[in-house]
């Protein structure tokens, strides 16, 4: 792997390995999770100047889109659950912000684990590894009381 792969590589684990603790201290240790979901959107954060630089050193947009996206999302997430926080996760759902706040989860996820598949076949089985039990952990979060606004 190149130094660029290897980049792309840890900071899409380590955006997992976040998550991952993330949902798993909402799930166990919700008063923490309250206080720390900030940390998750600031570090996934970093996927804008990653991809800057992916961007501008002429990789492919299949590098550069993933940790982009993952920028556009922690903003957008920032936005609704700390700086101008809002009931928007239901009951009822605002789809306003529910549509796209899923569809830059999502797209951020699948565009950061997909080219892994090309780099390094152990870190795309690592992310796959972090990734289900992260959505597991994340959808069980929310089956129950849709209020929390902490993050994800």
């Amino acid at each position: 792997m190149t130094g660029i792969e290897i980049a792309f590589a840890t900071f899409g684990l380590a955006t997992q390995a976040l998550l991952l603790g993330f949902f798993a201290a909402r799930r166990w240790w919700p008063r923490i999770a309250a206080r720390s979901g900030w940390v998750v959107y600031a570090c996934a954060g970093l996927g804008a100047p990653l991809g800057v630089w992916l961007l501008l050193d002429g990789q492919s947009w299949r590098l550069f889109v993933g940790p982009l996206l993952t920028a556009l999302w922690a903003g957008f997430g920032a936005t609704v659950d700390l700086w101008r926080p809002r009931r928007w996760r239901g009951p009822p759902i605002a789809w306003s912000v529910f549509v796209p706040y899923v569809a830059l989860y999502f797209w951020a996820q699948m565009f950061m684990w997909w080219p892994l598949w090309d780099i390094e076949r152990v870190a795309w089985a690592g992310f796959l590894a972090l990734f289900v039990p992260n959505t597991v952990l994340n959808i069980g979060g929310h089956s129950g009381d849709a209020s929390d606004a902490s993050g994800s």
